[in-house]
C-alpha cells in the first residue's frame, strides 16, 4: 500500500457522523449527561444516542462514569478538545504507519 492509500484510509477510519459531532458539542458545552438527557435535547433516539456514545468512548473523545440516582447509570461528558486532536493525530500516525488497521466498520 503507497502513502496516499494510507492517508485515504486514515481518513476514512476518522470521519465522524454529524450526530456524533452535535453529541461532542453538547457535552463539551453542558458537562455531564444521561444518553436521555443527550436525546432530548438534541432530538434523537436514545437507540442512536447509544450506538454513536459507544463509537465516541472508543475513540476517546468521551467519558463516561457510572452514576446512582435511584438506579444505576452513566453519565456522559466530553474530553478536551486538545486531547481530542491529540487522539486524531495519534490514530492517524498508527494507521499510517500500518500498526492499527481500518477495520471497514463505523
Amino acid at each position: 500500500m503507497d502513502a496516499v492509500e494510507k492517508i485515504l484510509k486514515a481518513i476514512k477510519n476518522l470521519q465522524i457522523k454529524p450526530s456524533e459531532m452535535s453529541i461532542y458539542r453538547i457535552l463539551y458545552e453542558k458537562g455531564e449527561m444521561t444518553v436521555r438527557e443527550i436525546a432530548e435535547e438534541l432530538q434523537l433516539s436514545t437507540r442512536i444516542v447509544r450506538i454513536r456514545l459507544k463509537k465516541l468512548v472508543k475513540e476517546g473523545f468521551v467519558k463516561r462514569r457510572i452514576i446512582k440516582r435511584g438506579w444505576i447509570g452513566y453519565v456522559y461528558f466530553a474530553e478536551t478538545p486538545e486531547e481530542v486532536v491529540k487522539k486524531i493525530k495519534d490514530k492517524m500516525r498508527r494507521i499510517i504507519s500500518g500498526s492499527e488497521e481500518y477495520d471497514g466498520k463505523d
